[in-house]
């Protein structure tokens, strides 16, 4: 029997476009629902409701059979996609529960099951980036800053869209607070993202999933995508849109809550698809290695 070693770098090929529709459709949509909370506006959780249901869509997608997902919350102990599918569960229950008994009139049922599934919705925003984390072999993902950063860009998603759609959803003008809270999510999110990339472990994989994001085939996803439509874009027109009133400023603002959605999957996607398992044998010089010097074998007596 013979040992094959694969040497090479292998990018990762497990999670791809699927999985990140997922990362991002939970994650934005636990934020969307966290700012129906805090705002008292739940016409934006119902959104934020429809984004996790994406999210469950797209992660049954994942597992395969969908009449087997079950299994996906037997290893609770061990699997953060075990784990992250309980969150999620749980969290789309709760959520839908306490939307369920506002518009029921059950007032006094709906406070205890929103909060409840606002203290769901951390770990459900926390997951994507706690499941790549968890991927030991993928230095890239290593480290605090690849969950830190997905919940920023969760954060700052939902607040754009939330900033966006609720002049249209409640028919009122959105909360001041929104804007400002909008752009100073953005720029977190870009420093979070900047920190991840820059407190990476230098290593063989890193660097060709540097070489992907930066000049490779990501090159477009990532620093057009994630960079330019997702975090300048959005920060420029929303710092010109006080200036702006009626349909212009809707369909800008519609306009701006569609590229940071692009943005936000965008990025995503790249550093999901650069993720790159490490060699098994080291990038090494030849010349640094010495072959042992074979023993002599003396013929004497013989």
């Amino acid at each position: 029997m013979s040992l094959k070693y694969q040497t090479g770098v292998r990018f990762n090929h497990h999670l791809g476009p699927q999985e990140t529709l997922s990362f991002m459709g939970e994650g934005v949509g636990a934020a969307l629902f966290a700012i129906a909370f805090f705002t008292g506006q739940w016409l934006l959780a119902g959104p934020g409701i429809l984004f996790v249901i994406g999210a469950v869509v797209a992660l049954l997608g994942h597992l395969g059979n969908p009449q087997r997902a079950w299994r996906a919350v037997t290893r609770v102990g061990t699997s953060w996609v075990s784990r992250g599918t309980l969150f999620i569960g749980v969290f789309a229950g709760l959520a839908i529960l306490s939307v369920a008994a506002g518009y029921l009139g059950m007032t006094a049922l709906q406070g205890p099951l929103a909060l409840a599934a606002l203290v769901v919705a951390v770990p459900v925003m926390a997951y994507a980036g706690m499941l790549l984390r968890s991927m030991r072999a993928i230095r890239l993902w290593r480290g605090p800053f690849v969950p830190l950063a997905f919940v920023a860009h969760s954060l700052a998603t939902a607040l754009v869209l939330a900033w966006a759609v609720m002049p249209l959803l409640a028919g009122a003008a959105a909360a001041p607070w929104l804007q400002p809270a909008a752009m100073v999510a953005l720029v977190a999110s870009a420093l979070v993202s900047v920190l991840h990339l820059l407190r990476a472990e230098r290593s063989v994989g890193v660097r060709a999933s540097f070489e992907r994001m930066f000049s490779g085939d990501l090159k477009t996803s990532f620093l057009v995508g994630g960079c330019i439509c997702g975090i300048v874009v959005p920060l420029v027109v929303m710092a010109v849109l006080s200036t702006l009133s009626g349909g212009a400023a809707t369909v800008l603002m519609l306009a701006v809550a569609l590229c940071r959605l692009y943005g936000d999957f965008a990025y995503r996607n790249a550093v999901v698809l650069a993720g790159a398992y490490e060699p098994v044998m080291p990038d090494w010089p030849m010349r640094s290695f010495t072959p042992p010097t074979a023993p002599v074998c003396s013929t004497a007596g013989h």
